[in-house]
């Protein structure tokens, strides 16, 4: 089933036009890559979806409801939730002090179980739902554990885009957007965020993930889409995509 759907989508910046018509589907519980070069209308594409970027035109929905244009902390609060190209740390606050901020979408939950067969139902209040979320985020980064009591500013540039992974998962996310997690960091740190990322996905999360670092992207992405100038230039599978040799050294780099 998909989970969000988009339709004939356009991103306007004056007269310029970043994203032309795209249509796009994401698949509950996969991870979809949305792959190009600078200025492919990646980023505009994603940043809409969290509400941060106008839509011009088309149409977004989510889980069969449209949130075109929705303010960003209402879609926050139906489960979309980003981890923003350059990681956007606060570096006021402490490691878990910013992610905490990530949980402020949550709400209590009513949670029904049947007891000798008579209902019962729990209140699940928002502290319970945040240190639940951040024993799995620590989980997935034990080094952000190790360092919950520190500046995040003194995070190393891997440490601080694990944070902002965690940061977007503490608000337990139906669909988790990953704006180029990869950027500017090392190779051996990149397949370990890549690493963790397939684990986020393997636990159930659904994900839209913006990359330039094709090679790695497509080894995890169940399905991929290729931008090129604003548009749809291809799609596939990622395993029909990172076999397709013509399109890698054409668009997408060499294998790394």
């Amino acid at each position: 089933m998909d989970i969000l759907k988009i339709k004939d989508l356009t991103i306007d910046y004056g007269i310029i036009r970043a994203v032309k018509g795209v249509n796009l589907n994401v698949e509950e519980g996969k991870i979809v890559a949305i792959l190009g070069a600078n200025g492919a209308g990646k980023s505009s594409l994603i940043r809409s979806l969290s509400g941060v970027t106008k839509i011009s035109s088309g149409s977004v929905t989510f889980k069969d409801e449209d949130i075109t244009n929705l303010d960003p902390h209402k879609i926050a609060q139906k489960g979309i939730l980003q981890s923003p190209e350059g990681r956007l740390i606060l570096y006021g606050l402490t490691v878990e002090e910013n992610l905490k901020v990530g949980a402020y979408a949550l709400k209590p939950i009513i949670k029904t179980t049947i007891d000798n067969g008579i209902e019962v139902k729990t209140k699940i209040t928002v502290k319970e739902q945040t240190n639940n979320m951040l024993k799995e985020v620590y989980g997935y980064f034990p080094i952000l554990e190790e360092r919950k009591k520190q500046q995040a500013s003194t995070l190393s540039g891997g440490e601080q885009q694990m944070l902002a992974i965690g940061r977007a998962l503490m608000g337990n996310p139906k669909l988790l957007l990953l704006d180029e997690p990869s950027l500017g960091l090392a190779p051996l740190i990149v397949r370990d965020i890549f690493k963790i990322i397939e684990t986020i996905k393997q636990r159930g999360t659904t994900i839209l993930i913006v990359e330039q670092n094709a090679y790695q992207t497509l080894k995890i992405a169940d399905y991929a889409y290729l931008l090129e100038l604003g548009k749809v230039k291809k799609e596939g599978t990622g395993e029909a995509l990172l076999n397709d040799e013509e399109l890698i050294n054409a668009y997408l780099g060499s294998k790394k």
